[in-house]
């Protein structure tokens, strides 16, 4: 008699270990903070159509600050791209961090950004939306999503819902 439930057992146990690994995940909620690096590479293409009209495509390297030791000093590459009338408008683009033990976590956000200030003394702010999309390694299943918002003075904060 337990040979015949050891049939049916064992295999919905593997079953359960295999496909049902997302089920043993880890969900955080956390909030990190981006400090805007250098500009590694930046394309300006002024449209003419409007005064002060820009599309924009750069890449940045910036800096994660976190409290989880997981994201915590995490160099992110930040591939965006803006469409911008006097500085204000819309920003998207990918990201991409590389977590201490070499393995990756990729991003997608849009939003938007308004100018204020003037001259050299002009800043942006921001807010929008950011999608955790995939990783490698320890985060080769990860997703989430949360908000991001900037204030003047080159640093952004993200809260995100995540799991790996």
């Amino acid at each position: 008699m337990k040979l015949p439930a050891l049939r049916f057992a064992l295999p919905a146990f593997l079953f359960l270990l295999v496909i049902g690994g997302s089920a043993f995940a880890e969900k955080k909620s956390i909030v990190y903070t981006n400090k805007m690096g250098p500009v590694l590479t930046r394309t300006v293409v002024t449209l003419g159509d409007q005064p002060n009209h820009e599309l924009t495509q750069m890449v940045r390297q910036d800096m994660t600050r976190s409290s989880d030791p997981d994201w915590e000093g995490v160099p992110a590459v930040n591939n965006g791209q803006s469409d911008l009338i006097d500085g204000s408008g819309a920003v998207y683009g990918y990201t991409t961090r590389t977590h201490k033990n070499g393995d990756k976590t990729f991003y997608k956000y849009q939003g938007t950004i308004k100018a204020i200030g003037a001259g050299t003394q002009r800043q942006t702010t921001g807010q929008g939306t950011v999608e955790l999309i995939g990783g490698t390694g320890k985060f080769a299943n990860a997703h989430g999503s949360g908000t991001w918002s900037s204030e003047a003075g080159g640093q952004a904060t993200i809260k995100i819902d995540l799991e790996y």
